[in-house]
């Protein structure tokens, strides 16, 4: 069976347009100032950049958190070696003591320990209980502290730089002549 539409399609009329279309010329293109890449991010592109930068950011801060984690845990480790090397081999408990609080000062990430220990070490054990290994250490800081305020003297040409200078010289010879009795 065949289905013929001959008579639908004659039953309409024939459309034709109200006016003649007008010519438009499309010779010229579209003025634009900006490109895409210029003109303005629109407001979802720039919390997606900011997104992706903080992320960068994160990984940058995580990267040099490791790298930081890490060097402090080969050093400990170093630390350990010499302390127990250095138990093995009789080396003074006190430098052997100090050893282990840096260590424990880097695997805490408190960089003040190892100072306070040893000023506190130098304070109580050498100048309270005159143990000779503290006062050696009090000896040592002093003699060079003693050796930076020469070379700075030397170097200083402002005349009240050099009196302050040549006062603190006079006191750290002091304290190296009460430490040596």
């Amino acid at each position: 069976m065949d289905l013929d539409f001959s008579k639908i399609d004659s039953i309409g009329s024939p459309q034709k347009p109200a006016s003649e279309p007008k010519e438009v010329n499309h010779s010229k293109p579209l003025k634009t100032d900006k490109t895409p890449v210029e003109g303005k991010i629109e407001p979802h592109t720039q919390a997606l950049q900011r997104k992706a930068d903080n992320r960068h950011k994160q990984l940058e801060d995580s990267a040099r958190v490791l790298k930081e984690y890490q060097q402090s845990k080969k050093l400990t480790n170093e630390l350990v070696t010499e302390i127990t090397k250095g138990l093995q081999q009789g080396i003074d408990i006190y430098d052997l003591f100090l050893k282990a609080i840096e260590a424990l000062a880097l695997a805490t990430n408190d960089t003040a320990l190892h100072k306070r220990t040893r000023d506190n070490l130098k304070t109580i054990y050498g100048i309270g209980l005159k143990e000779t290994r503290a006062v050696e250490l009090e000896k040592e800081d002093t003699q060079k502290r003693l050796e930076r305020l020469i070379e700075s003297l030397e170097e200083t040409s402002d005349i009240s730089d050099q009196l302050r200078l040549k006062r603190a010289i006079q006191a750290h010879k002091k304290r190296l002549e009460a430490l040596q009795e």
